[in-house]
């Protein structure tokens, strides 16, 4: 969204503290398919299991910086990253219940997920998402030890760590927020999920750049329209001491837990056609010239799954709050 003014952001409070680290049989979690299911238990009981990596005592003199930090960035890319970057460590973005390292830099990247899968909406959608997850916390592991190997510390950031990821990822150059309240990347659109690791070891830092996407942002209502929720809002707001774009997800969240995860915002966003999805958006593009807004999508999707989401109740109290 151009470059954002950070000077005044504040501590965001996290919206829900145990997320997938909650053991709890929610509605949610039980219509959860079985893949999806392995995937989090894995991600739950071996990945996170040792959030910071082991520092090796005798530490590895650094020559060139440049040469480390491209090092580091290849690596995350030979283990499945399509997008990597640097940000500043800012522990004024650290979640106000997240405990503040002396580390410098934070090391993010991203993955793409399936868009014939992602656009299902259903299930198979589910298991995409978390087949990514997996992906990008298995990718913080690998990554966080061979930093750990270096002699320096590293602690994985996966989804529900110690701060906004996406906010991080805009830090580092990785795309912009977008009125959906989600990163998107010139590239990949709103495709990507993100993971990451914080370090104290000595990465240049990328910084955020302008991709001239806000502009399109401020003209462009079409998350709005097909919003379920009515949860994205025309204009932007003040959230946590930044302008940004307003996303109420207390009316999100209804919708979240009814369609596996919904993600509606991130299949129409037009960003996905300038990338390389362009051509796997097209029957996209099509789904929304022809259904116009939310109420016709959702007739679709019903027409298609045979699943009328609008009575599927979504079993947990929604928590309020912005994103």
């Amino acid at each position: 969204m151009g470059k954002m003014d950070l000077s005044h952001v504040e501590n965001p409070v996290r919206k829900r503290r145990e997320g997938m680290l909650s053991k709890k049989k929610t509605p949610f979690r039980k219509r959860m398919p079985p893949a999806a299911q392995r995937h989090v238990f894995i991600r739950r009981n071996a990945l996170w299991t040792q959030p910071e990596a082991p520092v090796n005592p005798e530490r590895t003199e650094i020559e060139d910086r440049n040469d480390l930090t491209l090092d580091m960035k290849n690596l995350a890319r030979e283990f499945g990253a399509d997008v990597v970057g640097v940000a500043e460590y800012n522990s004024n973005l650290l979640f106000q219940d997240a405990g503040k390292k002396e580390h410098t830099c934070v090391l993010i990247f991203g993955m793409t997920m399936k868009y014939d899968q992602m656009v299902d909406i259903g299930p198979r959608s589910q298991d995409e998402v978390h087949r990514v997850y997996y992906n990008l916390d298995d990718t913080a592991v690998r990554l966080s030890h061979h930093i750990g190997a270096y002699g320096y510390e590293a602690k994985i950031q996966h989804n529900g760590g110690d701060f906004p990821l996406p906010a991080m990822a805009y830090m580092a150059g990785l795309g912009e927020l977008g009125k959906h309240g989600s990163l998107i990347s010139p590239k990949f659109g709103s495709s990507l999920r993100l993971g990451a690791v914080s370090t104290d070891m000595p990465l240049v830092v990328d910084g955020p750049r302008d991709f001239d996407m806000d502009k399109i942002c401020t003209s462009c209502r079409i998350c709005e329209r097909f919003c379920p929720g009515d949860a994205i809002k025309p204009q932007k707001k003040t959230v946590n001491g930044v302008e940004r774009w307003y996303v109420d997800t207390s009316q999100c969240e209804p919708w979240f837990l009814r369609m596996h995860g919904c993600k509606i915002c991130l299949m129409v966003c037009p960003f996905n056609a300038k990338g390389v999805l362009k051509e796997a958006f097209k029957p996209v593009a099509q789904i929304i010239r022809e259904t116009k807004e939310a109420e016709g999508l959702l007739n679709y999707i019903k027409d298609q799954s045979g699943v009328d989401y609008e009575k599927v109740d979504p079993g947990e109290r929604a928590s309020g709050g912005t994103t």
